[in-house]
């Protein structure tokens, strides 16, 4: 993995969105799964996937992006980061 940052490892799609705080409920899983590797790579310890997804959506809301998640999408998107 070359990446220097977790943002390193997101496509230009999402990169983009995310840069210009339009990101999608979409980009929630692969956000979470990008700081999810992120995090296995630099081998930070104590953290589980769902410090991940919380991260991201904490970001997003200091981006002013409203994500709306209901509990079922939540799940779906902790269960489905790899």
């Amino acid at each position: 993995m070359e990446a220097k940052k977790w943002t390193d490892l997101l496509s230009s799609a999402v990169y983009s969105r995310l840069a210009n705080c339009y990101s999608t409920k979409e980009d929630v899983l692969p956000l979470a799964q990008a700081r999810w590797a992120w995090l296995k790579h630099i081998k930070a310890t104590g953290y589980v996937k769902e410090d991940a997804l919380v991260y991201v959506l904490e970001l997003l809301d200091s981006n002013s992006v409203d994500i709306d998640l209901t509990r079922d999408e939540y799940d779906d998107i902790l269960n489905s980061i790899i």
